[in-house]
């Protein structure tokens, strides 16, 4: 893509993400992104048929970029994630956290939760498995199920509630709050 094209739908896809901190998707109209991305609807419609089509493109970047941190997170020497992993997922949040809190909060989104759970599901049972290789797979599973909800209501709360918790703060209670629940495999 050409880099005017490029900067143009970088520019809408940028502008989507700040309004979707305030607004619905739903109250956000094509008109109104172009004036706030100083971009003409015919430029828009070059690019995209809705705003719901920008949107789109927004999930499936931020999912791509999601499974290129999850294959890159570092284990400790326990085989556990590193304190890293956790602060790297709250700086992600917190670049996409318009997008996040839309997906996190709208019903329409759960196709992209459950994909990202089934995703951090994968990386978890593995790394449990070796960690526990006497574990029954149902009881790394209940482990799972538990942490990854109780981990995306966490999330869901420090999004909701303003982030008033430093990305550092928020890492080391999702942090102790999952390597707490890994005695439960023993």
């Amino acid at each position: 893509m050409p880099d005017s094209k490029k900067k143009n739908t970088d520019k809408i896809k940028q502008c989507l993400t700040e309004m979707l901190q305030s607004s619905p998707i739903d109250d956000i109209t094509a008109t109104e992104l172009c004036k706030r991305a100083g971009v003409n609807r015919a430029t828009f419609y070059y690019h995209y048929n809705s705003v719901q089509d920008v949107l789109a493109e927004i999930q499936s970047q931020l999912e791509s970029e999601f499974a290129q941190w999850m294959s890159r997170s570092p284990l400790d020497i326990n085989g556990l994630p590193e304190k890293s992993f956790y602060i790297t997922f709250f700086e992600f949040v917190a670049r996409n956290v318009g997008v996040c809190r839309m997906l996190l909060n709208s019903q329409r989104s759960s196709d992209f939760v459950a994909r990202a759970l089934k995703a951090g599901r994968t990386m978890v049972v593995s790394i449990m498995s070796r960690l526990f290789p006497q574990c029954p797979a149902a009881k790394i599973d209940y482990y799972y199920i538990f942490v990854s909800n109780g981990f995306l209501g966490l999330l869901t709360y420090w999004l909701n509630s303003g982030m008033k918790e430093s990305i550092n703060d928020i890492a080391e209670v999702g942090e102790r709050i999952s390597t707490m629940g890994v005695a439960y495999l023993n």
